[in-house]
């Protein structure tokens, strides 16, 4: 989710003049203009894919974030997701997240995922669950993910890195039975690097996310087994289309790969075929 920064640096400066009775002073630069605290946004994609995930139908996902910061390392969030639909393809999501930014490089981010199934996709399949807020059981839809989060632009390069592991919820290891073991610790991780095409004003990111760990949290193969996999590798372009002096359009358009894709069965459940490219754009409207 993009925050813009704003940063007024302008330093006035006069000529070495000297009158008879005293030197003209230099006016002092005025100070950089502080980081807001509060930031809002709203993206609108289609379709939804998380980490190469697809979620459900082909529909359009609204997108609201929230962001405050108490302190320069310190600030909580939160994000939405909703087609405005009760279909039974219709995906919902609401989270929270509470980040530290413990250096320039480094920050660390603990997140709660609460996204429980439409009503009729619940009666369609009794295991999308519709849990309660707070149930970390197995089988709920509700999970905690924490993350580290590295950014190398702060020392001119412009890679970064992510590791996030599910810590808490519906994250299980399970048998033979498919009966539920212990804690997966499903992880996932993800390296990127940017490269800004001023003439064009571009910013052009390949990516390539990998399931390091997998309980079934990230998909299964189309055998049914999980395990490490290539689940999110493509590259996203995005420019700011600007409207007027003061207002502009962030917009991407990215292209993504997931080596599980999605499974397509006839109906007699054969396996018909897999599909594993995806292509997917939105924008964002910056509310403060």
């Amino acid at each position: 989710m993009k925050k813009t920064v704003i940063i007024l640096a302008l330093m006035l400066t006069s000529g070495l003049t000297f009158a008879q009775e005293a030197p003209i002073a230099t006016p002092a630069a005025e100070p950089e203009a502080p980081e807001p605290k509060f930031t809002a946004a709203l993206d609108v994609v289609y379709p939804y894919l998380w980490r190469g995930i697809k979620y459900y139908g082909d529909k359009v996902a609204f997108q609201p974030y929230m962001e405050y910061s108490f302190t320069d390392k310190l600030s909580v969030g939160v994000w939405a997701t909703t087609n405005f639909s009760n279909a039974a393809d219709a995906y919902n999501e609401f989270d929270w997240s509470i980040a530290y930014q413990v250096s320039p490089i480094v920050k660390v981010m603990l997140s709660d995922y609460y996204w429980p199934a439409t009503k009729k996709a619940h009666e369609e399949d009794s295991s999308n669950s519709r849990d309660g807020y707070f149930d970390y059981s197995e089988g709920s839809a509700q999970t905690l993910d924490f993350s580290i989060m590295l950014d190398f632009s702060e020392k001119g390069v412009p890679l970064d890195f992510q590791w996030n592991t599910i810590v808490g919820g519906n994250d299980y290891k399970y048998n033979e039975n498919e009966n539920p073991t212990t804690r997966a610790f499903s992880s996932y991780a993800e390296i990127g690097y940017t490269y800004s095409l001023e003439s064009a004003g571009l910013d052009v990111r390949p990516f390539v996310g990998a399931v390091v760990v997998n309980g079934g949290y990230y998909g299964v193969d189309a055998s049914g087994k999980a395990g490490f996999t290539f689940s999110n590798v493509g590259i996203n372009v995005t420019k700011e289309l600007k409207m007027t002096d003061k207002f502009s359009l962030p917009v991407f358009i990215r292209y993504t790969n997931n080596d599980y894709g999605i499974p397509e069965f006839d109906e007699n459940n054969n396996l018909t075929k897999t599909v594993r490219n995806f292509f997917s754009a939105g924008v964002t409207f910056n509310i403060k």
